[in-house]
């Protein structure tokens, strides 16, 4: 008495309580009137294989524009003020410096550490930038509770 370990399979399962819910559903529906049909790979089944036939049935609704979110227009990048364009000139001259100081017409010896120099220096000019500035305080102005 040999079972193929598929029939033995399904004799040691347990039933799954999900799974006959879900089939539940799906014949409750059935029994209402048509349901989809899932797409498979097996032309038998109705899958994606070329018919002569063309389909039938209602075709899906069209969306209008109204009916999709359409996002504003970003907004534009903000300018360059003068301070971050002194700390990003340091840094292209430090690179300029460091890489080929013979265009200034220094040699690499003289370019190599004014280049690092530079690159230090605008580094170090834009990451000042970022530190946040003392609030100002007026005299007589309540700023609430300070914890």
């Amino acid at each position: 008495m040999n079972r193929d370990p598929e029939e033995r399979r399904r004799d040691t399962e347990e039933p799954d309580p999900i799974g006959d819910e879900f089939d539940r559903i799906v014949a409750g529906w059935r029994r209402e009137g048509s349901v989809p049909r899932w797409p498979s790979d097996d032309p038998m089944d109705g899958g994606p294989a070329v018919s002569a036939e063309p389909a039938t049935g209602p075709l899906p609704p069209v969306c209008d524009d109204e009916d999709h979110f359409i996002p504003p227009d970003p907004p534009p990048l903000p300018r360059i003020g003068p301070p971050a364009a002194v700390g990003l000139a340091l840094l292209v001259l430090g690179l300029l410096l460091v890489t080929a100081p013979q265009i200034i017409g220094l040699s690499s010896g003289h370019g190599l550490p004014l280049g690092l120099l530079s690159l230090a220096a605008g580094l170090g000019w834009l990451v000042l930038r970022l530190w946040p500035s003392a609030p100002d305080h007026h005299d007589g102005d309540d700023d609430g509770a300070v914890l």
